[in-house]
């Protein structure tokens, strides 16, 4: 019952209702299969009209054909990643029900689908739910194989399909993930030598087989993307910080910390009362513990020493945190009539926490402070944020107060149970909480707003540029590209583009040229030409700040949108004169 609960829940708050689409990930991912479907071109990427090589294919396929299923709009571009989180569930339940028994199957089930990192990115239209199933399942897969003594081949081959699926989801990632994890605990226990006990012949047959078709049949049309894809968008991005998302190796700590809140303060305060005992973890009552150790801290490990780091990365390590939280929770049973320390420390923490959220909103206060919110927040958002701290931190008070003086006078199996609810009533009543504060950033964010006052009113028909800006998420909802001034294209989010930008430029224009529509990519040269001389009136997007640059390039402007940030201008037609003509 309480797995039907959590999945609920999962469902719930997994926001597949009509809120926007966020910029840029979830705006250019569903733009992604939004024109796969148009064009029925299922091998090659394109995101606004560009060939789009950053990302593997799979995903795209799914949200494509969701949009096939249920209409191209945000429910559907969602539906893949919440029922990717669903679907994770169901190995976690089973490995947790396997390793630790029927309760700890359910915990782990309710522990997982209560995580925020689970329940942001279980509605967000990004890959990483379901490279966090992937994933799972080709972990899940090679801990029955190695309990039944490597003798049932469809272990095997489910373990390399699930790590070729994830490859082209993915990319190396996909297959990185669970043979480093493996070969870490395998190594840790002393047992190197089981892994060579995997069907590698078939295994490795069966990983080409999901990968080589797609990868080989793209790179005969598109030479340049084996080396794009293994070397810039694999190799660079993991050792330079070429993609600017980098971080610091301690990155994480606070992505566990947050992104498995409530759950990461009592599993962190449970792993230190073990320390001394770790050396335990070689011994074969002991080895399932040492499995998801491993995993996770493989997670960890990995993506700290990449340069390339954001916060969706760390989800498939919240299948073994889950796990192993639901295990320590037996302790509560298991220490009767004793309260473990580790449990009053996590709800005092909880306390401690939730006075220091409350109290946050004072930092605005600081002049320095509350002029870089301004700077990044829209005002309607900003004035929710304030309030949603001082209750959100009641709530965790609150909650840290109760699960104390509950286990002040409680013990045993009624500890356990009513404790692990208070937890997990924690999210859930935060996102109430924090419920119309998302729904204005989500609104503020996505051009969803602006798409609509496009195609209301009567320049709907007209070409529409961003001016060193772009919003990956107005194409989606305008259903057609959506032109670019820019040196670098950097603004298009997309390493494939800005590494060809020439080529695709030469592209852009020479389609242009034959159908008879505004090129997809310009120069500012090229941009002042078209104001100055083009035949045809043009809507041109730009930061508030930038007006004033856009004036110097287009003298006649005319307003016809604004927001905090971005403003809309309508460019007339300039001197009837032959745009391709230049002196």
């Amino acid at each position: 019952m309480l797995l039907l609960v959590a999945a609920g829940g999962i469902l719930f708050f997994a926001g597949l209702g009509r809120l926007p689409l966020l910029e840029p990930d979830e705006g250019r991912n569903a733009e992604v299969a939004r024109e796969m479907l148009a064009s029925g071109d299922l091998l090659t990427p394109h995101f606004n009209s560009l060939v789009y090589l950053d990302k593997p294919v799979v995903y795209f396929w799914m949200v494509a054909a969701s949009f096939g299923l249920a209409g191209e709009n945000e429910w559907a571009a969602r539906l893949p990643s919440a029922l990717m989180a669903l679907a994770t569930m169901l190995p976690a339940w089973f490995l947790a029900r396997r390793l630790f028994g029927d309760a700890a199957g359910v915990r782990a089930g309710l522990i997982f689908a209560t995580a925020p990192l689970v329940i942001a990115y279980s509605r967000l239209v990004i890959f990483d739910m379901t490279l966090a199933f992937l994933v799972t399942v080709a972990m899940v897969s090679y801990w029955q194989a190695r309990i039944s003594d490597f003798k049932r081949p469809i272990l095997d081959l489910l373990f390399f399909t699930a790590m070729g699926l994830a490859t082209i989801t993915k990319g190396p990632v996909g297959f990185l993930l669970p043979l480093l994890s493996i070969l870490a605990f395998q190594g840790f226990v002393g047992k190197f030598t089981e892994v060579k006990r995997l069907r590698w012949g078939m295994g490795l047959v069966v990983f080409l087989a999901c990968v080589l078709p797609w990868f080989v049949a793209l790179s005969l049309r598109y030479p340049d993307f084996p080396r794009y894809a293994l070397w810039q968008e694999s190799l660079q991005r993991f050792a330079t910080g070429s993609t600017r998302r980098g971080g610091s190796f301690l990155y994480y700590v606070p992505i566990y910390l947050a992104g498995f809140l409530p759950w990461s303060f009592f599993l962190l305060y449970a792993g230190a009362s073990r320390w001394r005992q770790w050396r335990r973890l070689r011994e074969e009552s002991h080895r399932p513990m040492a499995f998801l150790v491993a995993w996770s801290v493989v997670v960890f490990i990995f993506f700290s020493i990449s340069q390339s780091k954001l916060p969706g990365y760390f989800l498939p390590a919240i299948v073994p945190l889950s796990i192993l939280t639901a295990k320590v929770w037996a302790e509560i049973e298991d220490a009767a009539p004793e309260r473990p320390a580790w449990l009053r420390a996590g709800f005092l923490t909880m306390i401690a926490l939730g006075i220091m959220v409350a109290v946050s909103p004072q930092a605005f206060r600081l002049q320095a402070i509350e002029v870089a919110a301004t700077e990044k927040i829209s005002p309607a958002v900003l004035a929710l944020i304030k309030p949603a701290l001082f209750f959100s931190g009641l709530i965790l008070i609150a909650l840290g107060i109760l699960g104390r003086d509950l286990a002040a006078r409680w013990a045993g199996q009624k500890l356990a149970l009513v404790s692990l609810g208070v937890l997990a009533l924690t999210m859930p009543l935060l996102g109430i909480r924090w419920s119309r504060t998302l729904a204005a950033y989500a609104n503020a964010s996505s051009s969803r707003r602006l798409a609509q006052v496009i195609l209301q009113g009567p320049e709907k028909d007209l070409p529409i540029y961003g001016f060193f800006c772009f919003r990956p998420s107005l194409p989606f909802y305008l259903r057609h590209p959506v032109g670019l001034v820019t040196t670098d294209a950097s603004e298009l989010t997309s390493n494939y583009v800005s590494s060809n930008l020439p080529r695709l430029r030469r592209e852009a224009a020479l389609a242009s040229a034959q159908s008879g529509t505004a090129p997809v990519l310009m120069d500012a040269a090229d941009f002042r030409f078209r104001a100055l001389h083009g035949t045809q009136p043009m809507l041109v997007m730009v930061r508030n700040r930038d007006v004033r640059k856009l004036s110097q390039l287009a003298p006649e402007m005319e307003p016809l949108w604004n927001d905090w940030e971005y403003s809309v201008w309508r460019i007339p037609a300039g001197k009837r004169e032959e745009v391709g003509s230049r002196k």
